[in-house]
């Protein structure tokens, strides 16, 4: 079975969205976007993270979670590891496994 083939991240927005019953205006309000997108959104298999984490708190709906559980991972990261991982992806080895380091010095740390 191919996942990601499987995920559209504007379906499961609407979904998500349809039982809320809050207002295409309202909820365009909340993610800083013209209402008319919001249209757009639903019918879009991606999205910016920056965005979607918008819409996560608009909807009070963890959509990360979703995502992995539909993904199929094993190991639940967090938002801001998810974040994190997104934005390695372009750097230097010896550049990721510094940050990984001190991220595994700070989890330590608690």
């Amino acid at each position: 079975m191919d996942t990601q083939q499987k995920l559209h991240i504007g379906q499961m927005i609407k979904a998500v969205f349809d039982e809320n019953g809050m207002s295409v205006t309202e909820f365009a309000r909340r993610i800083h976007t013209a209402r008319s997108n919001v249209y757009f959104i639903f019918e879009r298999p991606s999205i910016d993270l920056n965005q979607l984490l918008d819409i996560c708190d608009a909807l009070e709906h963890n959509f990360l979670d979703d995502i992995q559980v539909q993904r199929g991972m094993k190991n639940k990261l967090s938002p801001c590891e998810i974040h994190i991982n997104l934005n390695l992806d372009g750097m230097l080895d010896e550049k990721v496994a510094s940050v990984r380091r001190l991220l595994k010095d700070l989890a330590d740390v608690k």
